[in-house]
């Protein structure tokens, strides 16, 4: 369990803080982290992995502070961050260094991993591609068993094939008391899989929570016009895909990529007012 209780942070020099007055409790399972450019995506990342420190509040993994230097508490959570370079000639020799402070890594799971992604691990990583480099990172990653796992951006640079082979992986690897909060702009890569939402708008943590709480104040439903009452619409492939309030409304799944695209429009301060009300 992740909680956060009026965490703040701002950077130095900055004129406005990147994490204002962050509450919430997060369980176990698959979050997407939606937000625009600047909301504070990043630097929510950076304290739940330890990175940063509250400079108010708290920011805890089950009661243990996230920026906390016990070794034991410290392989409970792992960050992928975009273009992330490990050191380490192959990403087997970086496993040799590195896995010994996880105790939950599975070596079985390693070597599946990089099979599914048609790799050795004893591939010279300066020879490697950025997108094989990124599929190695994640073979790896994906077996450490931390209790919760940060990806930023992790299909970037993957193709087609590699962009599947995560998506398979994530759903047969996560464990039911794992935590895994992704943030990226290509939310269709793990459509289906999420879980629940965090959501960040102007440094603050304005929705956190479960795909059916999502589901209890959002409707999403096709229709063959664009409907002005709804709060939001895009069309689809000929199609139109209406956002409305949940209200009254027959249940429906979620579309991920439907809510992460409503929420970068002009109609974003409507979504973020509807799921409030929960």
């Amino acid at each position: 369990m992740i909680e956060l209780k009026n965490a703040a942070f701002t950077y130095r020099k900055a004129k406005t803080p990147a994490l204002s007055d962050v509450s919430a409790k997060i369980g176990s399972g698959l979050y997407l982290l939606a937000g625009e450019n600047g909301a504070g995506k990043t630097s929510l990342l950076h304290v739940i992995a330890g990175l940063l420190r509250p400079q108010s509040g708290k920011c805890e993994i089950d009661s243990y502070p996230s920026a906390t230097t016990d070794p034991a508490e410290m392989g409970n959570v792992f960050i992928l961050e975009e273009n992330m370079r490990f050191p380490g000639k192959t990403i087997r020799e970086f496993k040799m260094l590195h896995s010994r402070f996880y105790p939950g890594f599975s070596e079985e799971m390693f070597d599946a991993n990089l099979k599914a992604f048609g790799q050795s691990g004893n591939e010279p990583v300066e020879s490697l591609s950025l997108g094989n480099r990124k599929k190695a990172q994640l073979a790896y990653v994906l077996a450490l068993g931390v209790k919760v796992l940060l990806l930023d951006e992790p299909t970037n640079a993957l193709d087609i094939e590699g962009r599947e082979t995560l998506r398979r992986l994530i759903a047969d690897d996560i464990c039911d008391n794992q935590t895994i909060i992704v943030s990226t702009h290509t939310v269709a890569d793990l459509d289906r899989l999420f879980d629940g939402a965090l959501i960040m708008h102007k440094s603050r943590l304005v929705f956190a929570g479960t795909e059916e709480e999502v589901a209890d104040s959002l409707a999403f439903e096709y229709s063959s016009s664009n409907d002005p009452e709804s709060l939001y619409s895009e069309n689809v492939a000929g199609r139109y895909l209406n956002v409305y309030p949940a209200d009254g409304r027959d249940e429906t799944r979620v579309d991920w990529k439907a809510l992460y695209m409503a929420l970068h429009s002009d109609n974003s301060q409507r979504i973020i007012s509807q799921l409030q009300k929960q």
